[in-house]
C-alpha cells in the first residue's frame, strides 16, 4: 500500500509517564493540518498507556486518527520508534518523543506547504526551548536571513552548520517520509539497533541519521523561532538510562562512521561525508 500524499504522521515511542505522553499528543492533536494520524508505540511499560489513547481516539475523524500499538516485551527506543514508522501511513512523517511537545500549532501546516512548493527540500527544522527554561536549543547564526520565520538552506551549508559549525540540534522535525524510505534512512547501517547495540555492548540510538541522509538530497527548510518544547523528566531516556551516557561517544562513532563510508545519493552526498 502506497503512502497517503498529503497526510503526516506523527510516531510517538513511549515508555511509561502518562502525564507527559497526553501533553505530546495534544500538542499533536492541536496542530492546524489535516490530514493527520498519530501512531503511538508503548515499549511495554509497566501499565498500559493506552487509558491515555482513549480520550483522543473518542475525537478521532476522517481527517485525524490516533493508532496504539503496545509491544509484548519491551525493545529499546530505536525498535520500539522503528515499529511505529513501519506503521506510518503519511508522505510526511515527525518523530516526536513521548516527553516534548509542539508549542506551535502551525509549524505542520507550514512545513507541508514549504515542502509542497519546494520540490527539493525534503526536511524542515524547527527550533526548540527547554522545558522549565529560557535555553534555547538552535544556535542559529547571525549571518542567516529569515522571511516569515523560515530560511531555505542547500543541504550542504545546513549539515555544516548542524554538524560542525556549532547550531546544536532540535527535535522538532518534519521529514519527506517517502523520500526517507527510498533512502531506507531508518535502518542499518545508519543506526544502532538493538541487534548492534547486543552485538556491540552500547546503546541503542540513530543520532537523527535521517537529517544527515535527508540534506544530503536536497534543500532543507530552518525555522529560527521555537516550535516544541523538549520535555525533561528525570525517568527520559538520555537522563535516565545508564548505558546511553556511557556510551554515546561510540554509538555516534559507529553511526557516523557508516554514514561516510555508505554509498549515499543526492547531490550533496560528498558534501555530507566530508563532515565526518
Amino acid at each position: 500500500m502506497g503512502l497517503r500524499e498529503n497526510m503526516v504522521s506523527v510516531v510517538i515511542p513511549a515508555y511509561n509517564n502518562p502525564t507527559y505522553l497526553r501533553r505530546a499528543l495534544t500538542s499533536a492533536w492541536e496542530q492546524t493540518y489535516r490530514p493527520i494520524e498519530v501512531v503511538v508505540v508503548d515499549d511495554c511499560s509497566p501499565i498500559s498507556l493506552e487509558p491515555v489513547i482513549g480520550d483522543f481516539t473518542r475525537m478521532a475523524d476522517e481527517h485525524s486518527n490516533m493508532r496504539y500499538f503496545r509491544q509484548a516485551q519491551n525493545l529499546g527506543v530505536i525498535e520500539n520508534f522503528h515499529s511505529g514508522v513501519a506503521q506510518a501511513k503519511g508522505k510526511y512523517l515527525v518523530p516526536l518523543p513521548h516527553d516534548n511537545r509542539f508549542t506551535d500549532k502551525r509549524f505542520f501546516e507550514e512545513s507541508v506547504k514549504i515542502m509542497s512548493r519546494q520540490s527539493d527540500c525534503h526536511l524542515c527544522y524547527g527550533n526548540a526551548r527547554y522545558e522549565n527554561s529560557q535555553r534555547m536549543a538552535l544556535r542559529i547564526p547571525d549571518v542567516l536571513t529569515f522571511r516569515d520565520g523560515w530560511s531555505l538552506l542547500e543541504g550542504k551549508d545546513f549539515i555544516q552548520l548542524y554538524r560542525r559549525g556549532g547550531m546544536d540540534w532540535s527535535p522538532a522535525i518534519v521529514l519527506d517520509h517517502a523520500m526517507a524510505l527510498s533512502l531506507r534512512a531508518y535502518g542499518e547501517p545508519y543506526v544502532v539497533n538493538g541487534a548492534v547495540s547486543r552485538r556491540l555492548g552500547i546503546a541503542q540510538d540513530d543520532a537523527f541519521s535521517y537529517v544527515f541522509l535527508l540534506s544530503g538530497v536536497g534543500a532543507v527548510a530552518l525555522c529560527e523561532r521555537p516550535v516544541c518544547e523538549i520535555g525533561t523528566p528525570p525517568e527520559s531516556y538520555s537522563r535516565s538510562n545508564r548505558s546511553w551516557k556511557d556510551t554515546k561517544r561510540k554509538v555516534k562513532f559507529v553511526i557516523f562512521y557508516n554514514i561516510s563510508r555508505a554509498d549515499l545519493k543526492g547531490r550533496y552526498a560528498f558534501h555530507i561525508k566530508k563532515c565526518f
